[in-house]
């Protein structure tokens, strides 16, 4: 391969990992009908941020001192809400799964997540190797990923 073409295709691989992320768009670019149901539900949100995650549009706010996400599609629906919580409000059935699974793993941060009515939890956990766990409000685990 030849310098400009692997110039072109590590132009091409950069910006396609770039596009593969949120991206963070206007106020004025979210359509208003996701505009308009967000704002009945969160008329108290403030420092509003909103990006495209693939089709979607995800709202980053805070409402007090809580951090929550909320994802609607185009035409205002919503696909899910995600709030941070308190470690103490983790159910016990996860935190004990927890303990024995990661003995020396701390929790660090823990999201409710209702996703069509269907609540699970994210939580963060500092130790070695850090991770990032999934369960679902009855304490099943769903899975684990390498932070």
């Amino acid at each position: 391969m030849n310098y400009k073409s692997t110039i072109l295709a590590l132009f091409f691989l950069i910006g396609g990992m770039a596009s593969s992320k949120a991206q963070d768009i206007p106020k004025k670019d979210v359509p208003d009908a996701v505009k308009t149901v967000f704002i009945k539900a969160y008329p108290k949100a403030t420092d509003i941020d909103w990006k495209m995650k693939g089709s979607n549009y995800e709202a980053k706010f805070d409402l007090g001192k809580v951090d929550h996400k909320a994802t609607y599609n185009a035409l205002g629906k919503t696909i899910s809400v995600e709030k941070d919580i308190p470690n103490s409000q983790l159910p016990a059935a996860i935190a004990k799964s927890i303990r024995i699974k990661y003995p020396k793993g701390r929790i660090d941060d823990v999201d409710w997540i209702n996703t069509g009515g269907k609540i699970t939890y994210k939580i963060d956990i500092e130790g070695t190797p850090d991770v990032n766990v999934w369960y679902s409000a009855d304490g099943k685990f769903i899975k684990e990923v390498a932070d």
